[in-house]
């Protein structure tokens, strides 16, 4: 089978992404296009780069790969941006199927601005007519039946995936520009999501306050620019010298910094629909790093941790995060224990398994 993948995501930063085009693979001979960020090659032949010139330019240069790679069986659609460009190729490359992941749960109500709201329609008219639809989560699988009107529902892909080594040089040199980085002994906490402060950072900057010099958190991504300076008067305000604000990491280094803390942070506002029903991938990359976590209270984020025990959920952060430092052994015990009995590439080769199926059932 000869599939084309395309995502509006980029292939360095994504790691759902990454995993999607891993179980493509299981499926037939894959192209993928990406958008490009700053100095990345193509991960190899089949890896066709977009050097972001913005969405419009972005359909046209999926059409004219599209016309330049011919007759395709599939395409696999990432994401709601991608749904335009797919249904676009289908028709240049007379494929036959398509499947879309869907992991992203907007309704009109929170869509930010017209785009959003554009998006919300393209994705409620195509969606049900896609092969093979996939969720992140059975929360939002359930509520995307009634949303699109699908007759059968979604795919259950969950978010599992690790972060890994480019290769042993770029181990090396992330170890060598990061190691004196963890040379003072302290209580670490990281979070991958910056400074986003609808993530409900300002209630976690205040229990760095609480918590005092012997735990430190790091804020670690891209950043909106009023959310960054906002979290910079915060920590000025309450007066922290516990916390670091630092830029977005590739893998290599990310899983270096993960590595050294000891809890990764998730947490989402609930008040629509992809935030409060999220399906976070940020949780298995600190737990395949052997890191307990703190999140917030979400019913997926809840659910997890009180299965799982690998974590708290709780919206008092200052005394969770005590509790889990007092405990740390224990915790740390059942992070082993949980990613002993949970595989990405068993996840991979399932859902490869679900599609193929569903497929040959029409």
């Amino acid at each position: 089978m000869k599939i084309l993948l395309i995502s509006y995501d980029y292939w360095k930063y994504d790691g759902r992404l990454r995993e999607l085009i891993k179980v493509s693979k299981e499926l037939g001979d894959v192209w993928y296009i990406t958008r490009c960020s700053d100095g990345e090659e193509p991960q190899e032949e089949s890896h066709i780069l977009y050097t972001d010139h913005g969405y419009l330019d972005f359909l046209r240069f999926c059409c004219a790969q599209a016309r330049k790679l011919g007759a395709m069986d599939l395409i696999f659609i990432d994401n709601r941006k991608g749904i335009l460009p797919g249904y676009l190729a289908k028709r240049i490359c007379h494929a036959s199927y398509v499947v879309q992941d869907c992991r992203e749960l907007y309704d009109m109500k929170s869509a930010a601005g017209i785009p959003g709201k554009i998006g919300c329609v393209m994705e409620k008219v195509f969606t049900r007519h896609s092969d093979v639809v996939i969720a992140a989560n059975p929360f939002r699988a359930r509520i995307m039946v009634k949303m699109f009107g699908l007759k059968k529902t979604p795919l259950n892909y969950e978010n599992i995936r690790r972060l890994e080594y480019t290769d042993e040089e770029k181990k090396q040199q992330a170890e060598d520009a990061c190691k004196d980085f963890f040379q003072e002994q302290k209580f670490r906490i990281i979070s991958t999501a910056g400074c986003d402060m609808s993530r409900t950072t300002g209630k976690l900057l205040e229990a760095m306050k609480e918590l005092g010099s012997g735990y430190e958190l790091l804020l670690v991504g891209e950043n909106d620019e009023e959310d960054e300076i906002l979290a910079e008067a915060t920590i000025r305000e309450l007066g922290l010298d516990n916390v670091k604000i630092l830029p977005r990491m590739d893998q290599n280094h990310l899983k270096y910094f993960i590595k050294n803390c000891q809890v990764g942070f998730v947490a989402y506002h609930q008040r629509d629909l992809n935030n409060k029903y999220c399906a976070s991938g940020k949780i298995f990359e600190y737990l395949y790093e052997g890191k307990p976590v703190l999140t917030s209270t979400n019913p997926p984020l809840r659910e997890f941790c009180d299965k799982y025990g690998v974590g708290i959920a709780s919206d008092a952060y200052g005394p969770a995060l005590r509790r889990l430092a007092e405990d740390y052994e224990a915790f740390e015990k059942q992070v082993e224990h949980f990613i002993a009995r949970v595989h990405v590439e068993k996840n991979n080769h399932k859902l490869a398994e679900k599609i193929s199926q569903e497929l040959k059932e029409g």
